[in-house]
């Protein structure tokens, strides 16, 4: 993630908000707003959960896209008015712009929204996971760039 992904990445989470969109920022971007010295190398991009429902997911997408983010879904371009036929199964919203990527999930394998919301608290303005249980996730599912991330985190803050 460069400096200005972080800018616009911020800077959309809070104009969600002022919008009344419910969310909580997860994975490493989340990490970073509560731990500022984790490099931005390791932050890919910007992932959210959202509830699943169409009335807020077709909200984002109009947010979205007036701010410039291209939405997509299974990489088509997204149909508005969202409907519950086109959003099951497919989990995310995927959303680009100038390079920088942000993740809109709405169905989670593991977790249901109000979970999302019970593990989260409002950091800088913004609904986050608390670290502690990002990187749980990150240590039980264990990708490369996950295992990458909690090795700096060992390292540099300390045990998990």
């Amino acid at each position: 993630m460069t400096a200005t992904h972080e800018q616009l990445y911020r800077r959309t989470l809070r104009a969600l908000v002022a919008a009344g969109v419910p969310f909580v920022v997860l994975g490493t971007f989340a990490l970073r707003r509560q731990c500022p010295p984790l490099p931005r190398r390791l932050v890919a991009d910007c992932d959210l959960q959202l509830p699943p429902n169409e009335a807020v997911l077709t909200h984002l997408t109009q947010l979205l896209q007036a701010a410039g983010w291209q939405v997509t879904l299974w990489e088509k371009p997204v149909q508005l008015p969202l409907t519950t036929a086109a959003l099951a199964g497919k989990y995310y919203l995927r959303a680009r712009r100038v390079g920088a990527v942000l993740d809109c999930t709405y169905e989670h394998d593991s977790l249901s929204w109000p979970e999302f919301q019970a593990s989260s608290y409002h950091h800088e303005g913004l609904p986050l996971m608390r670290a502690a249980a990002i990187l749980q996730q990150k240590a039980q599912i264990g990708r490369p760039r996950d295992l990458a991330l909690l090795d700096w985190w060992q390292q540099t803050i300390g045990p998990l």
